[in-house]
């Protein structure tokens, strides 16, 4: 039997009867062709999962019976801050997709010295809700209960300095870097745009105390270089490199 996860953005609480925001029952009707009795299972973005029942479905919406929560245990334990230059096209929502399943914390998308993309400010919020969209469907795909909040898009310089995590790294070809020893619980991550980093890039991020790291030999793409490092990352010291 196929399992129904969706995303809610209201609160939730065993025992309330619920009706569903429009564009959630549209989705559950018209796309997922459900009916009632079905059961299904919503995350409001709190870390936790309810266990539902569809017990109504009729043209104005979809009222569900909200069952008991339960942790999913779908969270990394390292914390990572994602500051990701903007790129054209769907590359950048294709790379905050990813990112999302690679159990990222955070995501800032970035203005840089390399950066090509015109965002009028009467744009930022709609596409804001745009990423925060994206990923909310990559928790639902992937389990995660816990929502990764995209931000406001802001200048590399301005983010860089603005990191407290207790490590801090940023990609680039040509740097000669390595990860620190010492194992940490938070991560700044910066990736940069097509192109690269520049120089203008590369000494914002260092006066700020990042270090820089290459990723083997090979020039990724913008939208493939956060995927891997999250991986790598994940893999020394997030969720399979727990002791």
């Amino acid at each position: 039997m196929r399992e129904i996860r969706l995303y809610s953005d209201q609160s939730l609480k065993a025992g309330d009867r619920v009706q569903l925001e429009a564009a959630v029952a549209h989705h559950l009707v018209k796309v997922l062709r459900a009916r009632v009795g079905d059961s299904i299972t919503l995350f409001n973005g709190t870390g936790q999962d309810w266990q539902c029942a569809i017990i109504d479905l009729q043209k104005r919406g979809v009222t569900v019976s909200v069952g008991e929560a339960s942790n999913p245990n779908t969270e990394s334990p390292l914390t990572t801050q994602l500051g990701l230059c903007l790129s054209k096209g769907d590359r950048f929502d294709w790379a905050i997709q990813k990112a999302t399943e690679a159990g990222v914390t955070s995501i800032t998308p970035l203005f840089s010295d390399r950066v090509d993309v015109k965002l009028p400010a009467e744009r930022i919020p709609k596409r804001v809700a745009h990423w925060q969209q994206i990923i909310r469907s990559a928790c639902e795909q992937c389990g995660r209960a816990v929502v990764p909040q995209v931000f406001d898009p802001t200048p590399l310089s301005d983010w860089t300095q603005r990191q407290d995590t207790q490590a801090k790294l940023f990609l680039h070809h040509r740097e000669t870097g390595t990860l620190p020893a010492a194992r940490p619980t938070s991560v700044a991550l910066l990736v940069g745009p097509e192109g690269g980093l520049s120089d203008i890039d590369r000494s914002h991020a260092t006066d700020a105390g990042f270090i820089g790291l290459k990723l083997g030999p090979r020039v990724l793409r913008t939208e493939t270089a956060p995927l891997v490092a999250l991986s790598i990352l994940g893999a020394r010291w997030g969720d399979m490199g727990q002791p």
